[in-house]
């Protein structure tokens, strides 16, 4: 019994240890890249990113794009990223040649989270979308507009899409959070939502804490507008995924009834496509885009054939 007491005791300590030196850790993990180490990171790239900031009411909202000649004439791509992240979740995409040949990519630090205004989260998605809406006005002349938003981003990517369908041609939802209620809550969350231990968790979790605890009422308010998406949409989720499940998929197909879609259902993958599935992920977007082209050019081609049949 001793010898089991001593054991026990033990473990406990080592597991109060591992656990102190996690949320130690995690103090100095912020998930975001400052201007300095984005110009760093694509230093030797064919293609730049570059970094943007505008104001709006008393928010600052960054941003980066790629670089290239030509990318006023070219598709635009915007990625929206989930909790905890920030744009730089996204930099793998920003140097993959076979999607940036094809497009102008975008992406954007969510309010509260990268460097626009990180720590001051905002838990509503109306809100969010609102603060974001200067950044789609921006690209407003763009041949062809493109969403992905992934996770909770997803969720914002939805908005947008209900206040621009004049502007949004096409929606993908990457492991999407969409229907109120269809993810994980685990217990921890609300616990950690009050003192003491609000104290000790770092501040980026507790922002992605605060969007998940209030995310069912968040989804809940965008509801009535589903019907406002007119784009074409494009579904990517992991049917083991246990975290958004897979039932968004039913859920968003369900209320598009203004929007044809598709689906990619991986059976063999969780909330992890962005990460594992990038390159699958890339040639679906690529998909995407080659479509649109190959219409322009069928558009630009009729008339030529019209008037040669007359003659």
């Amino acid at each position: 019994m001793k010898l089991f007491l001593r054991i026990l005791r033990w473990a406990l300590i080592v597991i109060v240890v591992v656990f102190a030196g996690l949320l130690t850790a995690a103090h100095w993990v912020e998930s975001r890249d400052s201007d300095e180490e984005i110009a760093e990171s694509f230093q030797n790239e064919r293609v730049k990113a570059v970094v943007h900031r505008y104001k709006i009411a008393d928010r600052t909202i960054r941003y980066m794009e790629t670089d290239e000649p030509g990318k006023d004439s070219l598709p635009v791509v915007l990625f929206v990223h989930g909790a905890p992240s920030s744009s730089a979740f996204f930099k793998k995409f920003f140097k993959d040649t076979t999607l940036v040949n094809h497009a102008h990519l975008v992406a954007v630090d969510r309010p509260g989270y990268g460097y626009s205004d990180y720590g001051r989260v905002e838990t509503s998605i109306v809100k969010q979308a609102q603060l974001l809406q200067p950044l789609m006005d921006h690209y407003r002349k763009a041949s062809f507009f493109m969403l992905v938003g992934s996770s909770y981003g997803g969720s914002v990517a939805a908005r947008l899409a209900m206040n621009n369908p004049d502007l949004v041609d096409q929606v993908v939802f990457v492991s999407s959070a969409l229907g109120p209620g269809l993810e994980r809550t685990y217990p921890i969350s609300y616990f950690i939502d009050k003192p003491p231990l609000r104290w000790l968790v770092p501040r980026l979790l507790l922002l992605a804490n605060d969007e998940k605890l209030a995310h069912r009422q968040a989804l809940t308010e965008i509801m009535p507008d589903w019907n406002k998406i007119k784009a074409g949409v494009t579904f990517l989720h992991g049917q083991r995924d246990d975290l958004v499940y897979p039932t968004n998929v039913a859920f968003g197909r369900t209320h598009l009834i203004n929007a044809q879609s598709r689906e990619y259902l991986l059976p063999e993958n969780r909330h992890d496509i962005v990460f594992n599935k990038r390159e699958y992920m890339t040639q679906i977007i690529v998909n995407i885009l080659n479509a649109y082209a190959d219409s322009v050019k069928l558009r630009k081609s009729t008339p030529r054939i019209l008037m040669t049949a007359n003659h």
